[in-house]
């Protein structure tokens, strides 16, 4: 067995190689015999981390994630504390417009398709990363001016689902990157008054 040290980093590089996986040949190559391969460690190690492919994808789910709050929050990093501004930050981050941000939402698409086939992955965990970004758009819009007769919860729900929307919207060429974020932009305006003396 790893170090005691090692077992972090086991874990992100086996969860790192589903990813590849899954955006080169799809959800349903990930094996633990090819997450061995691709990791470069051996099925037992994968077993001894991961006991059911239920268990893989779930930790899949978290580790992309948590790579989009990573991703989020380097955009944040020395930034506007502008409500509209961290708002416009996070809905587009999920916005495909680099290989980082393209390959986590064709993994999120691929996850969230398996859950409503598969009933193992309809677990409640599996709705961890949709609650969160609800709560982390409410949590902007209280710290904003609203328009006058917007809700903060229906608010909150509307933009969330649309976040997916446009993802898939880019992924699929349907919609550009711009067009995206002008849809978000739109939104935004009008959900949110400009700061007060702006």
């Amino acid at each position: 067995m790893p170090r005691r040290a090692d077992h972090e980093q086991r874990r992100r590089q086996i969860l790192d190689a589903v990813v590849r996986i899954t955006v080169s040949a799809g959800l349903g190559s990930v094996t633990f015999r090819s997450l061995a391969a691709e990791a470069g460690v051996s099925v037992r190690l994968v077993q001894y981390y991961f006991g059911t492919k239920d268990e893989v994808l779930l930790a899949t789910q978290r580790h992309v994630a948590a790579a989009a709050a990573e991703r989020i929050a380097r955009r944040l990093d020395g930034g506007t504390d502008d409500p509209r501004t961290v708002l416009r930050t996070i809905m587009g981050s999920f916005v495909p417009v680099d290989a980082e941000s393209r390959d986590a939402m064709l993994v999120f698409v691929a996850l969230f398709t398996a859950s409503l086939l598969d009933p193992p992955l309809k677990r409640s965990e599996a709705h961890e990363a949709p609650t969160s970004l609800r709560q982390a758009i409410a949590e902007q819009l209280r710290r904003g001016r609203l328009r006058s007769g917007v809700d903060v919860d229906t608010e909150a729900l509307r933009l969330m689902v649309m976040v997916p929307g446009l993802a898939e919207g880019v992924l699929d060429g349907q919609l550009t990157a711009d067009e995206a974020f002008a849809t978000i932009d739109y939104s935004i305006e009008r959900a949110m008054l400009p700061p007060a003396g702006s």
